[in-house]
């Protein structure tokens, strides 16, 4: 009798996985007396193969210590451990001494390692299982999809353990040799498949196994032409098994254009019924010639990536094999998945194009098509650029963790970063790649917030109808900020007097090297915190010195000196802000990763040194103010960041001082954000009583629900939904209770409010999303060119963007960023009517990942709708 899908799984829950805890102790405890043995084990092992989290934790420290250069035992592990403040999660002192004494030999520690990949191995194996299990018995919608998804989940798995081994050159001589003699064998002299033309295979050298090539161009030129040619040239030529999946043109009309051109005989004389006799002769001639050739096309107008992946695996697979793809063209396809918009389904397209590549082994060939940037150039030429969408490399990107670190310093990684959702959400995700681009016109985009992007002219930022690149911006115009940033999953802890302290001394303290530290304040409570915390939480002697009337120093010693720091300068040395002047303050990269409560501690100190909490006079113009001011910038972007964590989108200001460094200052305007930060910092020391005085203040005030708008393009929305039930502007008026005047308003921003009531009153998705949102609607005060540098591109799956510093910003050039080769169809005689270049085709190979960049030049004959090699004048 067959058992029910309750049954099934209370029966896999009820099992232990497979798992050898005495192996796993066996390789902790020879990594820590071994340094052998950590070169052998790190070989082997990732921290998520261990079976016992404890352990993954241990390992994740010691591999830490080792690529650090530092020595690996039980002492430095338990100090490491410490520092990430992860020893109790790890089990304990006494739990790392038992491992170093557990251990039979350390010698046997690449054995105990590979006991543990193989009982990962299988719980990664029943892990698929169980989830494919679980998907069929939920009964899909798509089972095709589902069973493409199994096979791929399962193909992960055997081979996720597959690594990169150091091989002798012995083995390397070998395996050269042999394909040196596959090379000699072969009529091509190319190491890759050729293209059949000439110049083109002697700069590429073929087409190789694994790579995706981009074949990029606009309308009218004759892409599809080319690709067409390519797929003749390595079925007839070569003999090798092709796969065009064609969403453009029919299989009837590939078929003739392949017969017409093979024949030689123009396409027109065909349509119009005048083939003569010879060339009947030719047609027939072609046709036997093209009745062997391994080409195998399937031309359904909605194929997806599911769909092609499925055929050519069973294609490679078969008898007849497979040995390249064709996908003509890429803006045709669907990703099989839902997605947002259309360029992060182009996104994904792309990356899956990569990944079949790699897995079959064969090149594949993907057609693109251009917008009309090169159109508007002078010699209408498309460049790499017109794929690409960079930023400078001083743009800090969010990360998962909290902090936010410049996109040069992440370049070759896959961050974890933060992203917004279709649903306006701030999410995380793992970037694909970040990498450097080359140097680029730049622009400055600044916003009515202070906040500013500096990206190239393509680059798009999220504006009120959609994705906007950065040329098409104007003054006026709304793009994305986010409103609220989340609280890392994973949060560091200090004590909170070391968070106060840090707070006083980033404000009014004064750590310059080869000078005495040195805090200097008039609030008896300010001083009291701060010689309290320097001698309880490092031991410092602190000495008072008075001043002018209430003003007086503390000189904090006992912090060594240069040549071995203690105490404070250690602390400030390790958080990387030690010897900083007032103009070049910072917040330590590490205070973003703690958790809300501690950087709302953080906030209300530094507020309690140079900030101000001024309350308007009853009877006086003017609102009240709360702000913070600062001689450096960055120092004042590192507040204005810190106080999204509590739904604070701050206002950044210059102002000019003379010969001074300029005052910057974080404005906290509104009473709805001055009430979140009252109840969420607070005030401290001399800002006690005057928080207290602003929240008397606020109780009466009614807040402007007008400040934290949406952009007036949702009404947009609104309209649709009216058409859909056919309500006049007057009916929806007397529904929602209000005057008639229902166009009058949607000339302007809507209110999360109102949004919210219209939302509730169609009961739409969209409405309620857009409402309830992360986002915040900043104004483009300002677009300017800042001259050429260089920029770095950075690729997010899924949710396709992430934020710069809390401005959305669209995922970059994943097209080019996926291919190996990118090349570029360019032909002069459609711009221009010169006799002399009539016919005269360019490929621009533009990217070549393995190889040279350069032009290619073909002959293109139209009546043929066929490219051919290039024949140069005698």
């Amino acid at each position: 009798m067959a058992r029910s899908a309750e049954q099934l799984r209370s029966t896999r829950t009820e099992r232990v996985p497979p798992q050898n805890i005495e192996a796993e102790e066996s390789v902790l405890g020879s990594m820590m007396l071994s340094g052998d043995a950590i070169a052998q084990v790190i070989e082997i092992l990732a921290p998520a193969d261990f079976y016992r989290p404890a352990h993954a934790v241990i390992y994740e420290a010691m591999v830490n210590l080792y690529a650090h250069g530092e020595p690996v035992d039980a002492v430095t592990t338990l100090e490491e451990l410490r520092r990430r403040s992860t020893l109790e999660e790890a089990g304990g002192a006494l739990y790392i001494h038992h491992l170093v004494e557990s251990v039979p030999t350390p010698a046997s520690a690449a054995h105990y390692a590979r006991i543990v990949a193989d009982h990962a191995l299988l719980r990664r194996l029943i892990g698929a299982a169980s989830n494919i299990i679980q998907k069929a018995f939920d009964v899909p919608q798509d089972p095709e999809g589902l069973a493409d998804e199994a096979e791929g989940l399962i193909y992960g798995v055997s081979r996720h353990s597959e690594k990169d081994e150091i091989v002798p050159l012995s083995d390397l001589v070998h395996e050269s040799m042999e394909a040196l003699e596959r090379l000699h064998e072969r009529d091509s002299a190319f190491a890759g498949l050729p293209t059949g033309f000439s110049d083109l295979d002697a700069l590429l050298q073929g087409l190789h196994p694994s790579n995706l090539i981009i074949v990029a161009a606009r309308p009218g030129i004759g892409k599809s032409s080319f690709v067409t040619n390519l797929a003749r040239n390595a079925a007839v030529d070569s003999g090798v098994p092709v796969a065009m999946f064609s969403l453009e043109m029919s299989r009837s009309e590939i078929g003739m254009r392949l017969l017409c051109g093979e024949a030689r005989v123009p396409w027109d004389k065909v349509r119009s019924a005048r083939v003569g006799p010879e060339d009947w002769g030719r047609i027939v001639e072609a046709a036997e010639a093209l009745d062997r050739a391994p080409i195998y096309i399937v031309d359904s107008g909605n194929v997806t990536i599911v769909d092609i992946r499925a055929k050519a695996r069973r294609m490679k697979s078969s008898a007849q094999g497979l040995g390249l793809i064709i996908v003509d063209y890429m803006q045709l396809m669907s990703s099989h998945q839902r997605v947002e918009n259309r360029q992060q389904e182009i996104a994904e397209i792309s990356r899956s194009l990569k990944l079949l590549a790699k897995e079959l082994e064969l090149p594949v060939i993907a057609v693109s098509q251009l917008n009309r940037d090169p159109e508007r150039r002078q010699d209408k030429r498309p460049q790499l650029a017109d794929l690409r969408e960079c930023v400078t490399g001083d743009t800090l990107v969010c990360l998962a963790d909290g902090r936010r670190r410049p996109v040069q310093e992440l370049v070759g990684t896959t961050p974890e970063v933060l992203a917004v959702s279709k649903e306006g959400r701030i999410v995380t995700t793992k970037s694909d790649l970040v990498w450097r681009v080359g140097r680029r016109p730049v622009f400055r985009v600044r916003l009515a917030s202070g906040r500013s992007i500096r990206a190239t002219a393509e680059h798009r930022l999220l504006g009120g109808s959609g994705w906007s690149r950065v040329k098409d911006l104007d003054v006026g115009d709304r793009v994305a900020i986010a409103r609220h940033m989340p609280e890392p999953a994973d949060p560091i802890e200090w004590p909170d007097d070391r968070v106060a302290l840090l707070g006083q001394l980033i404000g009014d303290g004064s750590f310059l090297v080869n000078q005495p530290m040195r805090y200097t304040t008039s609030s008896p409570e300010n001083s009291d915190l701060v010689a309290r915390a320097a001698s309880e939480q490092f031991g410092l002697t602190v000495k008072r010195y008075r001043g002018r009337e209430t003003w007086h120093q503390l000189l904090l010693t006992g912090n060594g000196n240069r040549w071995h720091p203690a105490g404070v300068n250690k602390w400030l040395r390790e958080l990387r802000i030690f010897g900083q002047r007032s103009h070049e303050k910072r917040l330590p990269e590490d205070v973003f990763r703690l958790n809300n409560d501690q950087v709302a501690i953080l906030l209300r100190h530094l507020w309690a040194t140079d900030g101000a909490i001024h309350v308007r006079k009853e009877g006086t113009v003017g609102s009240s103010r709360v702000y913070f001011s600062t001689n450096s910038q960055g120092l004042s972007s590192d507040v204005a960041a810190l106080l999204l964590r509590f739904g604070i989108v701050a206002r950044l200001r210059e102002v000019r001082q003379g010969l001074y460094h300029p005052a910057h200052t974080v404005d906290v305007s509104g009473a709805i954000d001055q009430r979140r930060f009252l109840e969420s910092i607070g005030g401290f020391g001399p800002r006690r009583e005057q928080a207290a005085r602003l929240a008397m203040a606020l109780s009466t005030m009614k807040p402007n629900t007008n400040v934290d708008t949406v952009p007036k393009e949702i009404f947009g929305r609104v309209r649709e939904l009216m058409h859909s039930r056919s309500m006049s502007p007057q009916e929806l008026a007397k529904v929602r209770g209000v005057s008639s005047d229902n166009a009058r308003q949607m000339r302007f921003a809507p209110s999360r409010t109102l949004l919210a009531e219209y939302a509730d009153l169609f009961d739409d998705h969209l409405l309620r999303s857009h409402a309830r949102s992360d986002l915040f609607w900043d104004r483009v005060v300002e677009v300017c060119p800042e001259g050429t540098e260089h920029v770095f591109d950075l690729t997010v799956p899924g949710p396709a963007s992430w934020l710069a510093d809390g401005v959305t910003c669209h995922n970059s050039g994943a097209i080019e960023q996926d291919s190996d080769v990118v090349m570029f169809i360019h032909r002069e005689d459609v711009f221009n009517d010169d006799p002399a270049v009539k016919g005269l085709a360019e490929i621009i190979v533009a990217k070549h990942r393995n190889g040279p960049t350069d032009k290619v030049p073909l002959t293109f004959l139209p009546h043929l709708t066929q490219f051919r090699n290039y024949a140069r004048p005698l």
